[in-house]
């Protein structure tokens, strides 16, 4: 029987109350499953470690919600007695490196954190799931799925200078710039004039892209003053949709240009950088196919997701390896939107130089590297020779959190 998400993630088994529980058991339809990383040593875990258990004792069976403690003590002993006072289910304390793994996976930078997982499929719900529930503490809308792209547009009117009101519904089919920008950044005046010239360029060639402005201007004054300059649409001033999508995006700073295909997924969170490297969208929609070629243009991609590369030593025959070993991989788990890394190889160039210069890599040529940007960390593969096989192994333990990686220089 194949393993389960679960298992994959977690291992064939969990720590219970009562003695030792099969993960598969844990997952299914209609099912959530949270991860609870604390630990004993933490205060704010120990104010909030009584909350989460009154909520998990009334909810676990009507809500169908399971909770897996994933521990950062420092003892074996501590953690023991700390999941004495838990009613839930958790990660076996030796299992270290998964425990390593599931932190890296999701991200977590600190402590309590309350990661929320379909039970049906695994996909991840909400990281915040700890400030859902003390603002929620009776669950009426768990488990706390985040509004979506639509849920937060589908009732604004989209404002322009031309073409009268939009609705959401009318960029439906659409590739979209989300633009969150403001009169007072001087970068996003600076880039502003950049990010015109490439919108008017594909409007000319006819091409099916949109621009919203989501504005972090002070005054409505100020607000007119800037999008009178802008030849796309608008969200009111004032509006929430803004802050909304600004949250819902993880928009750090302006400007910021998110690009959405044309089903509204994430094709960049670095569309700056496309405009930037591209201003006559010669390559648009700037989207990565299952295997790509790192160069200027899709370099920015490496800061924002796991990527496997192979460095090459530029030579055709190490490209057609590349396209051969690493392209039917790429293919298989892209289409299934399984795939835990997005595929590159590289040349021998100045891109290729300063990233493994960033990374600390050798000289040699025809490396196959995972470089996980997020969790700082850079995995490379033993194999001597590149195979189909050996590529989809490393890609599989990666995800499996098999791999010992080497920490990023700070």
């Amino acid at each position: 029987m194949e393993e389960t998400f679960f298992q994959k993630l977690l291992g064939d088994s969990l720590v219970g109350k009562e003695g030792t529980v099969n993960t598969v058991s844990i997952g299914g339809e209609g099912k959530t499953v949270g991860l609870y990383f604390s630990a004993h040593w933490c205060p704010p875990c120990r104010g909030f470690t009584p909350k989460l258990s009154e909520f998990y004792k009334k909810h676990h069976v009507d809500k169908k919600f399971e909770i897996i403690f994933v521990s950062s003590d420092k003892k074996e002993e501590e953690y023991k007695h700390y999941f004495e006072e838990m009613p839930w289910l958790a990660l076996p304390y030796s299992d270290r490196s998964r425990k390593d793994h599931l932190s890296q996976k999701f991200k977590v930078s600190g402590i309590p954190t309350l990661v929320l997982l379909d039970g049906k499929d695994g996909k991840e719900i909400t990281k915040e799931g700890r400030g859902m529930m003390l603002d929620d503490p009776k669950g009426d809308n768990f488990p706390w799925r985040p509004k979506t792209l639509n849920d937060i547009l589908k009732d604004v009117k989209l404002v322009s200078h031309e073409r009268g009101e939009k609705s959401f519904d009318d960029l439906k089919g659409k590739f979209l710039g989300l633009y969150f920008s403001a009169h007072w950044c001087p970068p996003c005046r600076g880039f502003t004039p950049k990010l015109i010239d490439t919108y008017k360029a594909l409007q000319q060639q006819e091409k099916n892209f949109e621009i919203v402005f989501l504005s972090s201007d002070r005054s409505e004054e100020a607000f007119n003053e800037y999008f009178k300059e802008m030849p796309w649409l608008a969200a009111p001033y004032g509006d929430s949709s803004s802050k909304e999508l600004s949250g819902l995006f993880s928009v750090q700073g302006i400007p910021t240009l998110i690009l959405l295909d044309e089903n509204h997924e994430v094709i960049s969170s670095n569309g700056r950088a496309f405009v930037s490297h591209d201003p006559k969208g010669e390559e648009f929609p700037w989207k990565l196919k299952p295997l790509n070629c790192l160069n200027e243009l899709t370099v920015s991609t490496v800061n924002e997701e796991p990527c496997l590369i192979y460095f090459t030593d530029g030579e055709d025959a190490s490209i057609k390896d590349a396209n051969d070993m690493i392209g039917p991989v790429a293919e298989q788990l892209c289409s299934k939107k399984q795939s835990p890394v997005i595929f590159f190889y590289a040349k021998s160039d100045d891109t290729a130089d300063s990233l493994r210069d960033f990374i600390d890599l050798t000289d040699e040529d025809n490396v196959l590297v995972i470089l996980d940007v997020p969790s700082q960390k850079v995995y490379t593969s033993d194999d001597e020779v590149l195979t189909k096989e050996g590529v989809l192994k490393f890609v599989e333990d990666f995800s499996a959190g098999k791999l010992t990686g080497k920490q990023l220089r700070g």
